[in-house]
């Protein structure tokens, strides 16, 4: 992926750069050079516009321009209107055949692309590791998109994500390093750009107006059924009378100036409250009624704190995988205990963060290939999981979506505990990387470390000097959580639960009990399309794979793409509304059974 590498920007091993008190990251999917763009102007004309740089937009945009879609060439009109009226109906039937690859645009509001997928790259003392703020994993077989999009089109490096677990897998280079889950969206970027995709970042779309002439149906004479009663987005509904619709997009750029830009269609990849801002500007809000599957998820809240250490201890102590918690979960009166709540709280793993050792396997493998003993362990650095929590839970063998059932007050209080401690001078920024400068971090790098020790003491795994003495250097904090303006929370659930994420095609289907099927074209007459994970079915809600799986069905229904060909058709055929989940166990099934590098390449023993 030569490309990838020449489109974006790569953290090669270098010192953390100091900007004030904070660390300052290198962000992947951010262009190469700090460029705001892929082109140098921004068009007056698409045909298709994305709004939103996440993965669901990116797929889109490489299917569009991979899958065969093609519109009417820019001149056939004006062909077909001119000479006098003297051209016979066989050249005017000609002029219609000409077709052309469509313009497609993709508008993000930040200065990177991957939206949620967040990787910072060049982080710890050495500058060499990567953290994954945002989502970082996949699950083999039952996210058929995604892993068709990561092994068999972009041929990227996999690895499982707990070495004792099969479930899930993570993005990592040739010799077994993370690489951060953005490069999926990277290497879908590339691929598009090269196809002719016009990317902007930095440039914010703040409202889509439908351009005159408007819909003889507006909002205000419409019937409420339309809102309500059945789905608006089969593929077959019948579409309003006159011209095809089209849209003008107003866009902000970091000059502060507005840019308009029309287009014939246009997706919209970002999550809920993000989408509704754009709606709520634009006249689309006054005369066109949209399916009420729109109003069914909310968002929830979600932390992260990772700490580097100079010394991975628990490598050391071979504790590489598993999760831990103090006070655990199942602790009678744990919603009491005032440790939660004032100190940082312990929800962590051992096989998240990432790490790397002096040498790694070189030096085994030169004494080995001598015959010689092998060398003394190797020094290794890393990040350490400290925190991860949502204000959602999962109990008595069910997502409450946080409805109020059954959900521990400290679900909550978890991730607000970080809130005054994730504060970014970019408010765009969900995270904040600190280390021991100022007196706030330090207590908190003093405070987390503490906890551990004391916690491995408690459970007979007492952490060895003189690592127990020696305090982590810095601390990645993350809060997703409405303040952040692009996204408005971390991930998705549905306001009545299981129902709304059911996969119904049926025409007299409920949108707000089959929210995935009615989201994706919203407005029944209208050619606007969504695809978030906020309106996926509900077991990729949270996920990667149900931005893709919607973008999916909006290229295939509603484009006439193509079935791609990193899929074999029975396994497309599972993703696909009309067929969805047709077959259960086939569609579980694992892409590519054999896991790449199960043995991470560095070695401590």
């Amino acid at each position: 992926m030569a490309l990838v590498a020449v489109l974006f920007r790569s953290a090669a091993a270098s010192a953390p750069v100091k900007v004030g008190n904070y660390i300052k990251a290198s962000e992947g999917g951010a262009l190469a050079g700090g460029g705001a763009s892929s082109n140098s102007r921004i068009p007056a004309t698409c045909d298709v516009a994305i709004v939103g740089g996440g993965i669901g937009g990116m797929y889109a945009a490489y299917r569009i321009l991979t899958g065969g879609v093609t519109v009417a060439a820019a001149d056939t009109a004006a062909a077909g209107s001119g000479g006098g009226g003297d051209g016979s109906q066989q050249q005017q039937q000609q002029q219609q055949q000409q077709t052309r690859p469509p313009v497609v645009c993709t508008f993000e509001a930040t200065n990177r692309i991957g939206g949620r997928i967040f990787s910072l790259r060049g982080m710890g003392g050495r500058g060499d590791l990567c953290v994954d703020v945002g989502a970082y994993r996949y699950v083999d077989g039952r996210h058929t998109l995604v892993q068709g999009v990561v092994e068999n089109l972009l041929g990227l490096n996999y690895t499982l994500y707990d070495p004792a677990s099969p479930i899930f897998r993570k993005l990592v280079d040739g010799r077994g390093d993370d690489v951060g889950f953005v490069s999926v969206v990277e290497g879908l970027a590339a691929r598009a750009v090269d196809k002719g995709l016009k990317l902007f970042l930095n440039t914010a779309v703040t409202r889509v107006d439908r351009l005159p002439p408007y819909p003889a149906r507006s909002y205000r004479n419409a019937s409420s059924s339309n809102s309500s009663g059945s789905s608006s987005s089969s593929s077959t509904a019948p579409e309003a009378e006159g011209p095809p619709p089209k849209y003008q997009l107003t866009l902000y750029t970091t000059s502060g100036r507005a840019v308009r830009v029309s287009a014939a269609r246009v997706i919209f990849n970002v999550p809920q409250r993000p989408l509704m801002r754009i709606l709520q500007a634009s006249n689309l809000a006054t005369f066109t009624p949209w399916s009420r599957a729109l109003d069914m998820p909310f968002p929830y809240m979600a932390a992260k704190m990772y700490l580097y250490y100079e010394d991975t201890w628990w490598i050391y102590m071979n504790l590489t995988t598993g999760s831990f918690a103090a006070p655990a979960f199942d602790t009678p009166g744990v919603e009491s205990d005032p440790t939660l709540f004032t100190q940082p709280p312990l929800r962590a793993r051992y096989h998240d963060g990432d790490w790397k050792c002096d040498g790694d396997d070189d030096a085994w493998s030169a004494a080995a290939a001598a015959g010689g003993p092998p060398p003394p362990p190797p020094r290794c650095h890393g990040f350490l999981l400290y925190t991860y929590l949502s204000d959602n839970s999962y109990s008595g063998g069910a997502n409450r979506n946080g409805q109020g059932l059954n959900t521990p007050p400290w679900s909550g209080v978890v991730p607000r505990f970080y809130w005054n401690i994730a504060v970014n001078p970019d408010m765009s920024k969900p995270y904040v990387v600190l280390d021991a400068s100022t007196n706030s971090a330090e207590q908190l790098l003093a405070a987390a470390h503490r906890k551990l020790v004391a916690y491995h003491q408690s459970v007979g795994k007492p952490i060895p000097e003189p690592y127990a003495s020696t305090l982590p250097t810095q601390a990645v904090v993350v809060v997703w959580d409405p303040s952040v303006f692009w996204t408005g929370g971390a991930w998705h659930g549905y306001k009545n639960g299981a129902l709304g994420g059911m996969v119904n095609t049926s025409a007299q289907a409920d949108p707000a009990q089959s929210v995935p099927v009615a989201a994706i074209k919203p407005w029944e007459h209208e050619q606007l399309f969504v695809v978030n994970e906020a309106f996926a079915p509900g077991a990729f809600q949270g996920w990667a794979e149900g931005s893709v799986l919607l973008a999916e069905n909006v290229v295939s229904s509603h484009f006439g793409a193509a079935r791609p060909a990193f899929l074999p058709p029975d396994r497309h055929d599972c993703v696909l509304f009309a067929t969805y989940n047709h077959n259960a166990t086939l569609c579980s099934l694992s892409l590519n059974p054999l896991v790449q590098g199960q043995t991470r390449r560095r070695r401590r023993q």
